[in-house]
């Protein structure tokens, strides 16, 4: 909780892909806090941090791979997303329990990522989901 208000520290530029061909250089606001003396930013909600591509982008990747075994870009990159979505989908499944869901998961590995990535789809948007689950884990869904 800052003490003092925030100052404004300049910007960068941030790429941000919509998909494999759409590509936008956005600017990044950067903020001082004068209470604790760090720098830090204001990411848009559809962007992920340390990620290029956008929030959206990256599920529509899930989903395809899951369900359709369609690539929509790189392997490599396909593959390093499976393996932080994989990662983390036992804290995704619980933040849905935490929020009264009750429905049965699949317990298969693919049948459960399909179910989680259909329960992320049916929010408003998944910039809603992603913004719900960091204030509640204090952490991104797809962090290390």
């Amino acid at each position: 909780m800052a003490r003092q208000a925030l100052k404004r520290h300049g910007f960068y530029w941030r790429n941000a892909g919509s998909d494999s061909e759409k590509w936008l250089q956005l600017p990044i606001c950067r903020f001082w806090c004068r209470s604790c003396r760090h720098t830090f930013s204001l990411l848009p909600s559809f962007l992920l941090p340390y990620y290029q591509y956008s929030l959206k982008f990256i599920l529509d990747c899930l989903i395809y791979f899951f369900s359709k075994a369609r690539l929509l870009i790189y392997y490599q990159l396909l593959q390093f997303y499976r393996r932080r979505w994989a990662k983390n989908m036992n804290c995704i499944q619980a933040f849905f329990r935490e929020q009264g869901y009750q429905e049965i998961i699949p317990p298969e590995f693919k049948q459960r990522a399909i179910k989680l990535l259909e329960m992320i789809a049916a929010f408003p948007n998944a910039e809603t989901f992603s913004q719900r689950f960091h204030n509640h884990f204090r952490r991104n869904f797809m962090a290390n």
